[in-house]
């Protein structure tokens, strides 16, 4: 199964610039992945969890200029595009749905906020409704609700976005 997902990540556009990558976009993927499944909740923990578990990383990926920096796992998501995050977490929710039925069951939060700060004089500010995993502890995607409707219409369309099956709303 995992196999599969590290295949997939090979087709993830790196857009940094060549020749002052250090680290393989992969490798950085999959030390945030496995440490976000650990429980790991923020960047400084990541580089710990990763030299910690350094051999068992091996197995999946090469490392071979050893373990990048908070820092650099910090800079080099904040590159990434949400969308590729979300395609991410929807590869994964589907290799855990083949296991025979046996899939995690877990609760997704859903909650529409305005977000202050980005109205201007031609419209109001924007309202975004997101798809919260409580488990994982990360949202599953956004959705900016059309400034002539509400929640009640964009939340569909988010869910459509997101793989949930078999997951309680």
């Amino acid at each position: 199964m995992i196999n599969e997902l590290l295949e997939w990540l090979e087709y993830i556009e790196d857009v940094r610039q060549e020749r002052k990558v250090k680290h393989k976009l992969k490798d950085i993927i999959v030390i945030v992945l496995f440490a976000t499944l650990a429980n790991v909740d923020d960047w400084v923990e990541m580089e710990y969890f990763a030299h910690y578990n350094e051999e068992y990383l091996k197995r999946y990926i090469k490392l071979k200029n050893g373990i990048p920096s908070h820092d650099t796992l910090c800079r080099v998501f904040g590159m990434l595009q949400p969308e590729i995050l979300q395609q991410l977490y929807k590869k994964w929710q589907e290799l855990l749905n083949r296991n025979e039925g046996e899939a995690l069951k877990k609760i997704i939060c859903i909650d529409g906020k305005t977000m202050r700060g980005n109205r201007n004089k031609e419209s109001k500010a924007n309202h975004i409704v997101t798809a919260w995993s409580k488990e994982d502890g990360f949202s599953l995607g956004q959705k900016v609700v059309d400034e002539k409707s509400n929640e009640i219409t964009a939340i569909p369309e988010l869910l459509e976005k997101i793989n949930i099956k078999g997951q309680v709303v």
